[in-house]
């Protein structure tokens, strides 16, 4: 086949690098490929330069499952992928004639796969994901959810921590390449030992590893716990690299108490976009609920959560300066549940040199987790 030069460009260090591929003009190249394990399912993901038309998955045998990208050219060294999951062995790429691409994936057991395509965000390309489903083991985990709950001795109290971002979705990322969705996942582990060392407090987490969890199902884990106070985890960024300090947000369902405050709650929001959630259909409202009742404990949740901002206001400032000496407010996606208090702290500003230096030393996590516990225990205590 007679191919013809094509003029790729990709921003390196700042810098546009140009380079001629001996590589069809109008094959979508594909750059890059992951795997992401959770307890019900695997995410295999492929950075492509453009959208890809594909066709597949069939499913050839139980355990077998191809798909192929039609007008695609391989330009990743990664062909073969073995793999330690829980669902998948290993993954290939092979190039076919015809500028065509099989992606064959070695299966444990038989899944439900689902693949979809996502556009450009940020500083992700073009994506196509592979989402490998075990019904089994996501119906197993929200029945033991469930179980927790009805399990919790007398008098215990339930909080749900969430370490936010993961898997496809970093967060914000330091200038030494620290990213969020670790630093966040390590405090919240430490503070979820905490809570578990005969505090009356049955603690949680919404992801316990590197995966991602859309932002309503983080919700949705909460309320199969019976959680009575969830504290969301993440690490702030800007494009100010002075900025440095922690802060402690509300959500607020009448508009941000600044625009800082509605830049962040927008920022949080698009997780679901960098994650790779698919979107969920439009659901109108049941007629059965009652309405007023809803209003009236969802007010009384959003008072217990500005109490609760007040204790870890009071807290983290010893452990890291505050960027605001008061909570503020916005309309956070994962704050949203009317029948449990919640608070999303910022524990320090990833993009500052220092700020990211402190997130990176055991001695910090341990004080910033050791907080947060203290506030958990006073909020439950009062």
């Amino acid at each position: 086949m007679r191919r013809s030069f094509q003029k790729i460009i990709f921003p390196t260090l700042g810098v546009l690098s140009i380079l001629l591929l001996p590589f069809p003009a109008s094959a979508v190249l594909i750059t890059d490929l992951r795997l992401w394990s959770a307890p019900d399912h695997t995410r295999v993901v492929l950075d492509l330069t453009e959208p890809v038309r594909f066709k597949g998955p069939s499913q050839e045998t139980s355990t077998r499952n191809c798909v192929e990208l039609l007008g695609a050219m391989l330009f990743t060294k990664k062909r073969e992928l073995a793999t330690n999951d829980p669902f998948v062995s290993k993954i290939s790429l092979t190039q076919e004639e015809g500028s065509r691409v099989r992606l064959v994936v070695h299966q444990r057991k038989v899944l439900n796969v689902s693949v979809f395509s996502l556009k450009p965000y940020l500083d992700k390309p073009h994506r196509l994901v592979i989402d490998l489903i075990d019904p089994t083991q996501e119906t197993k985990q929200e029945e033991e959810r469930k179980k927790q709950k009805e399990i919790r001795p007398r008098g215990a109290k339930t909080v749900v921590i969430d370490p936010g971002h993961g898997g496809e979705d970093p967060g914000a990322i330091g200038t030494e390449k620290t990213m969020e969705k670790d630093v966040v996942l390590k405090i919240g582990t430490k503070l979820f030992d905490l809570l578990g060392q005969g505090s009356g407090i049955q603690a949680f987490l919404t992801r316990k590893a590197d995966y991602f969890v859309p932002l309503p199902e983080r919700l949705k884990i909460a309320r199969d716990y019976g959680a009575e106070l969830f504290v969301s985890l993440h690490a702030d960024g800007s494009f100010n690299p002075q900025a440095r300090g922690s802060s402690i947000y509300c959500l607020s369902l009448s508009g941000a108490t600044d625009e800082a405050a509605k830049i962040l709650a927008d920022k949080e929001n698009m997780s679901d976009v960098l994650g790779g959630a698919l979107p969920k259909p439009a659901i109108g409202k049941d007629p059965s609920v009652n309405q007023i009742l809803l209003d009236l404990m969802q007010n009384n949740s959003m008072k217990e959560s500005f109490r609760f901002a007040d204790y870890l206001l009071e807290n983290v400032q010893k452990v890291n300066s505050l960027k605001y000496a008061s909570y503020r407010q916005a309309n956070f996606i994962v704050l949203r549940a009317p029948n449990f208090p919640s608070a999303l702290v910022e524990m320090a500003f990833i993009t500052n040199k220092n700020d990211e230096r402190l997130l990176c030393q055991d001695d910090f996590q341990d004080k910033m987790a050791q907080s947060l516990a203290t506030s958990i225990k006073k909020y439950f205590s009062q």
